[in-house]
């Protein structure tokens, strides 16, 4: 009896140990040596981070908006810029000016332009319209004789299953 107590008593030492072991060698190890053996850290990005970090609240960036601002106000005085340059070339400085030009352009020009443009778009349509009228006949030709040939195959199944079924029946 009293060597099944020491067996406990010595398990119990040995486990209660070895949990202290464990405790202390979690708690005493450097935490940034896991982070320094990953290859390609370049900061305090954790592993398998997929955004690095930016050094903001949220991982946003600590910008000014006012920078922000500046930069939208230069791109939309760029495209100012560019759409009153693409005027200009034009030689349209207002929609008076416009109004002129559209009432001052020879109309019998413009509807000669405009017929011909009619013209090659019609021509397109019935050049498309062949095209596909061709490949039509083509595949209704290929698709006729496919199924005379399948009926062919099939009536011919037929008459081997006929005579097979008369030779069993004989």
């Amino acid at each position: 009896m009293d060597t099944l107590k020491s067996l406990r008593l010595s398990r119990m030492v040995v486990v209660f140990l070895a949990g202290v072991l464990v405790l202390f060698s979690t708690a005493c190890n450097r935490a940034d040596t896991v982070a320094d053996r990953v290859p390609g850290n370049g900061g305090p990005n954790t592993p398998g981070q997929s955004q690095p970090y930016r050094g903001g609240m949220n991982n946003f960036n600590d910008e000014s908006s006012s920078r922000l601002n500046n930069e939208a106000a230069v791109k939309a005085k760029a495209l100012k810029d560019k759409v009153e340059g693409r005027i200009n070339r034009k030689g349209i400085d207002s929609a008076d000016d416009l109004a002129d030009n559209v009432r001052n352009a020879n109309p019998g020009k413009q509807t000669q332009r405009f017929g011909n443009d009619v013209r090659q778009q019609a021509a397109d349509v019935k050049d498309n319209l062949q095209t596909f009228g061709d490949r039509g006949v083509k595949n209704v030709k290929r698709n006729a004789d496919n199924a005379l040939d399948n009926a062919a195959a099939a009536t011919k199944n037929n008459v081997n299953a006929a005579k097979r079924a008369l030779d069993k029946a004989a």
